[in-house]
């Protein structure tokens, strides 16, 4: 066969969606079916903290009729992730239990971070400018129900990206209390959405121009063009055509919307405020240009897939800008970006080096090299106890393609790099044993760098395994007392977990 057949299944807050695609090296990745279903779980998971059976039954339900039409077009693989609707309910294991018992399907509940990151990846690869666009001043715009994820990108990286709640069902349900009419209810939501903005544009855009705005996630071209509305996906399009659009729609009376818009009064609801949510965006941030490129989130399942099974070459380098946040993230926090680099550099030729020895992955050596960019983060907070709030600074800032529990591990190899390591706390991680591996690399990484002078800026790190001993060499000629010392104090626990003795070695020039 030429090329697969693939299923995407997104559980979402509303909208439960399959996606089947035609997927090879040739043809690249094709939608040839979608199918949806209106389920408003996000609705309950906010209101109760978790899902009520009927919606429970429900969802079964659904999923097992999409198992159906995955039959139906033979599909050869597939992969079904839950979102914030799962993600914040307290039941969630038992959902999944009973998702797997009634219909077979495993359901994989995703990060935030890694769901935008998949639908960042569905835009790279199906928007052939995407490369040219973010060269200038972008924001990624993916809006869902429950939040609104803002990244930022300038001259061809990742500046920033923040989770901001201003999805529709979190903004309804906190005024469901409250007695307004329909243009009470948007001037409040207007309010809320305009504090919002303004901490993020004072906080991460500063005097920096936005030039293009590109919203993905949600189904905003989709009801324009239902309500009478110009077709907005496909191309760039002027700012002020665009908010013409949004408020010629927002001044529709319900009726009218209820005739043309498929979906029901309370899905018009949600895209209302998710318009309005939208139009403030716009004419805060100022920009110039705005795009809806139309990919969803089970398109990114789809290039996810394709990548990792190497039908498709993704030319976007996402592992790149993951690294570029981390070091944004670092200079929001006045890391010493000097000795910051050095450790980076000393902790991934000690990786390299020690690569058929420590059983760690390409990702491990990803989340070690941010662990050495963000290590000093803490140091803003509290230079007595830096590596603690290190820690909580990680934990409680999300790095887009990062899930929750690589942010464990990050955090966990800088908490302890500096202090003595907490077995019993690394067993709360999921993977102990990764975490005391990044960590001894880290915590020798840091000891090379004592000085925070960079005199080791040219070593060599190589196993000698007869002697098991991992030899660090230097042309530098100076004092390298410093370092020997912290290396003897350091270097215990690196033996202690790899077996190997790290020494310093100066080569004598003649």
């Amino acid at each position: 066969m030429a090329y697969e057949v693939f299923g995407a299944i997104r559980i979402g807050s509303i909208e439960q969606e399959l996606c089947i695609y035609e997927i090879g090296p040739q043809k690249g990745i094709r939608l040839i079916d979608r199918v949806t279903a209106m389920l408003p779980l996000g609705r309950d998971t906010i209101r109760k903290g978790h899902l009520s059976y009927e919606y429970i039954e429900a969802l079964c339900k659904t999923l097992k009729e999409f198992q159906t039409i995955m039959k139906g077009y033979k599909v050869t693989a597939s992969k079904a992730y839950a979102t914030m609707a799962l993600r914040e309910a307290s039941n969630a294991p038992i959902v999944l239990d009973q998702i797997k018992v009634r219909t077979g399907l495993v359901v994989q509940i995703i990060s935030n971070s890694e769901q935008r990151y998949i639908n960042y990846k569905a835009l790279a690869i199906q928007d052939r400018s995407f490369e040219e666009t973010i060269n200038t001043g972008t924001i990624i715009v993916d809006s869902g129900y429950a939040s609104v994820q803002f990244s930022l990108f300038d001259k061809g990286s990742l500046v920033s990206t923040e989770n901001i709640p201003l999805g529709a069902v979190r903004l309804l349900n906190s005024l469901r209390d409250m007695r307004f009419t329909d243009e009470q209810m948007k001037e409040h939501i207007r309010e809320i959405a305009d504090v919002e903005l303004g901490n993020y544009r004072k906080l991460y855009l500063k005097n920096r121009e936005v030039e293009n705005l590109v919203g993905i996630g949600e189904n905003i071209p989709l009801v324009i063009a239902e309500a009478g509305g110009p077709k907005l996906t496909g191309q760039a399009m002027p700012a002020e055509e665009v908010l013409e659009a949004f408020r010629k729609f927002r001044k529709t009376d319900m009726h009218t919307l209820e005739e043309t818009v498929s979906g029901g009064r309370e899905y018009i609801r949600l895209m209302l405020v998710t318009v309005l949510v939208f139009e403030r965006l716009i004419e805060r941030l100022g920009c110039r240009q705005v795009y809806f490129p139309g990919t969803r989130f089970c398109d990114g399942i789809a290039a996810e897939y394709a990548e990792k099974q190497k039908l498709v070459r993704l030319k976007h380098d996402f592992e790149n800008d993951i690294v570029a946040e981390a070091r944004n993230m670092a200079k929001r926090y006045r890391c010493n970006t000097e000795h910051a680099a050095m450790v980076e550099k000393y902790v991934l030729s000690l990786f390299d080096a020690t690569k058929k020895l420590n059983g760690l992955t390409k990702t491990d050596r990803m989340l070690l090299q941010i662990a050495a960019i963000l290590h000093t983060c803490g140091k803003f907070i509290s230079i007595k106890n830096g590596t603690e709030a290190s820690y909580h600074v990680i934990m409680a800032t999300e790095l887009i393609g990062i899930s929750h529990a690589e942010r464990k591990l990050i955090a966990g190899a800088v908490r302890y790099h500096n202090t003595e390591f907490d077995y019993e706390g690394a067993e709360q991680s999921g993977a102990p044993v990764r975490m005391v591996k990044l960590t001894a690399l880290l915590r020798l990484a840091n000891a090379l760098d004592r000085s925070h002078r960079g005199r080791l800026e040219d070593i060599r790190v190589k196993v000698e395994e007869k002697t098991n001993t991992l030899v660090i060499s230097t042309g530098y000629e100076g004092d390298l007392t410093l370092e020997r010392l912290s290396i003897e104090e350091r270097g215990g626990f690196f033996e202690e977990i790899f077996g190997l003795k790290p020494v310093l070695r100066q080569k004598r020039k003649i």
